[in-house]
């Protein structure tokens, strides 16, 4: 058998550097999917893939022209193409939104507007009246393009639902607009949705009565390798499932790979769930593990409390592993909503982490 730490890093380097990013339907994303397949066939798992359809986005490119001068500029997550241009309106409120005229305008949103991403349309599992507010309100409006005013550059707009071109520009940018003498901008944003079949891959080992699942994402966002988020956490259980080969199990363990967790409408959690049943004894997922300084951390949902006792009674006698509250965001809550026994494992410290883009 391989030395874990050996195999551990050698599936993050395929991941990270000989793949990359893996967004949902992209031909690396197949990559990613592909390999895992293979590793677990060879641990002697019974894998299968289940498809589903999403889109895969292509981004060639933007520019941003105010007053005729250039502007820094990147095209939101799965925007629509667009070449605009036009006057445009800078709005900070959702009460300025609601009284702005847009047709055949540019909105150039920011503040309070922009405070947070907002939940894609069709996003099951969290979508605040706020969130629909905003953007319901941007829908009616209906302006030619949205530009997003972000205050990290982060992509507050991120949905292949929504049909009005947006681009990004980052906070320091914002008085090139309020302080405009023409009020006038050209938006070209060069993307493409392309419509794509993508696979989560589910495998199995034992035939014992009882089960366990172990689930971790494989896609990532468009921008970045993911190596925290999460190659650590697939990797961790393809050389889970290496050092199972061969050993007789009195139970069944299934390893599954999801594969949609940084899309906008989570296509494969949705196709997961679809087929869940809730029959596991207990289901654990990894994801963003391996943060450099930082204790691995451990929270529960769902747990009868003698399950979650026994779970901390081994917490308690291992260093670097730490109990923290439960937290909604990942794909353990799809186990959870079952009313399965799920523990969630992290880094410690991942939720101290600004993403700018």
């Amino acid at each position: 058998m391989r030395d874990p730490a050996v195999s551990l890093q050698g599936h993050m380097e395929w991941f990270c550097e000989k793949i990359g990013a893996r967004p949902t339907g992209s031909t690396k994303n197949k990559e990613a999917v592909d390999y895992a397949f293979a590793v677990l066939q060879k641990c002697g798992f019974q894998v299968h893939k289940q498809e589903f359809d999403c889109i895969d986005w292509l981004n060639s490119g933007a520019l941003l022209l105010v007053d005729d001068q250039e502007v820094p500029v990147e095209p939101a997550e799965y925007s629509l193409l667009c070449d605009v241009k036009a006057d445009f309106i800078c709005i900070a409120t959702v009460a300025a939104l609601q009284k702005a005229e847009l047709t055949d305008k540019i909105a150039v949103i920011y503040g309070e507007l922009c405070k947070e991403p907002l939940m894609p349309k069709n996003f099951e599992f969290y979508n605040p009246d706020e969130h629909k507010q905003i953007i319901a309100l941007l829908e009616e409006k209906n302006p030619k393009a949205i530009i997003v005013v972000s205050p990290h550059k982060e992509h507050i707009i991120q949905d292949g639902d929504f049909n009005i071109p947006c681009g990004v520009v980052c906070a320091d940018m914002l008085n090139t607009f309020l302080q405009s003498t023409t009020r006038k901008a050209k938006l070209t944003l060069t993307t493409k949705r392309i419509p794509a079949k993508a696979h989560n891959v589910i495998a199995t080992y034992g035939t014992g009565r009882d089960k366990i699942c172990f689930s971790a994402h494989i896609d990532t966002k468009p921008t970045t390798p993911g190596a925290l988020d999460n190659a650590s956490g697939v990797s961790v259980l393809l050389a889970l499932a290496e050092s199972l080969t061969s050993n007789v199990c009195s139970f069944q363990i299934d390893i599954v790979l999801l594969n949609g967790e940084d899309y906008y409408s989570t296509p494969g959690e949705m196709a997961y769930l679809s087929r869940l049943s809730p029959e596991y004894l207990l289901a654990v997922n990894l994801d963003g593990i391996g943060l450099r300084d930082s204790a691995t951390s451990i929270s529960f949902y769902a747990c009868p409390p003698e399950l979650e006792n026994q779970l901390l009674d081994y917490v308690k006698r291992t260093p670097g592993i730490e109990q923290i509250e439960p937290w909604p965001m990942g794909d353990h809550m799809l186990f959870a909503a079952m009313g399965i026994p799920t523990v969630a494992i992290t880094a410690r410290n991942i939720f101290n982490l600004v993403v700018c883009v």
